[in-house]
């Protein structure tokens, strides 16, 4: 643990939640080692309102991301999962996954991540949505459930790597080293694993520490160059039959997801969706 007055914040399993209040830093540790952090529902509803919590604390200007054990996250528990929509409804995992861009990107508390080992699927999402994302030389990348048919639709890679490099990481299921990329800017720094923890939270109380609002505007102001990003979030999640419909390969869309499709079309139809944040209206037939 790094020096600084740190106190628990008590009620969760998979995710160790501490705030340093005179420092105005809150850090969440994923922490399910065992499973590399891979999450599952449970401990993926705790980051969702741990990262919450600490965006709405009266004492937090600042939120560091970082995984207990050998890998920061590796993404979705497919055990879990293929146990999960084995039960019958093959739209189980969807229902409950939204994603962790409300989390990150969506905050108004700026967001670091440290990431030792594996950072996959979601993990990857989780670690580059952070608005400084750290690394340490250990630290892969990547999406490697595309190999197996499940279709990735993380904007993180166009955001960062820019459109032909990030479709041939994210088509082809690569995982990347930070370390071969770090002339890419995939990452804002790679630290030595052993000060990675300790440059996280320097650069969060670095963040904390500045006026008010400053750094809420500066992020404001550069993720809106990504405001695309919502768009086509909205288009995958509700509209596109060939990838967001599937929850693995082999599994044919369920009548819930079918269902979201069309009501989506019809409130489109019926003017009680912002077309500002969805796509042109010949793509929903298309």
């Amino acid at each position: 643990m790094t020096t600084g007055n740190w106190t628990r914040i008590e009620g969760y399993e998979f995710v160790e939640i501490e705030v340093d209040r005179e420092a105005g830093v809150g850090w969440m540790r994923l922490n399910r080692p065992d499973k590399l952090n891979a999450f599952h529902i449970a401990m993926y509803e705790e980051i969702a309102a741990g990262m919450v919590a600490l965006d709405k604390h009266p004492d937090v200007r600042a939120i560091l991301i970082s995984g207990n054990g050998r890998a920061f996250c590796t993404g979705r528990d497919f055990k879990f999962s293929a146990e999960l929509q084995s039960q019958g409804d093959p739209s189980a995992w969807r229902k409950a996954f939204r994603t962790f861009f409300p989390y990150t990107t969506q905050l108004s508390t700026p967001t670091v991540s440290a990431v030792q080992g594996y950072a996959l699927g979601g993990g990857s999402s989780l670690a580059l949505g952070a608005d400084i994302t750290l690394a340490a030389p250990s630290a892969i990348f990547g999406y490697p459930e595309t190999r197996h048919g499940i279709a990735s639709k993380s904007m993180l890679w166009a955001w960062s790597l820019g459109a032909k490099l990030s479709k041939e990481v994210v088509a082809t299921g690569r995982l990347i080293k930070a370390v071969d990329v770090e002339h890419l800017k995939l990452v804002s720094a790679i630290v030595p694993e052993d000060r990675l923890l300790e440059e996280g939270v320097a650069v969060a109380r670095e963040l904390a520490a500045m006026p008010f609002g400053v750094t809420q505007t500066v992020r404001r102001m550069v993720d809106w160059v990504g405001r695309d990003m919502v768009r086509v979030s909205t288009h995958d999640r509700l509209f596109d039959h060939q990838t967001a419909s599937y929850d693995a390969a082999g599994i044919e869309p369920s009548p819930w997801l079918i269902g979201l499709r069309d009501q989506a079309e019809k409130r489109w139809n019926s003017g009680g969706i912002e077309k500002v944040i969805l796509p042109p209206k010949n793509v929903l037939h298309s």
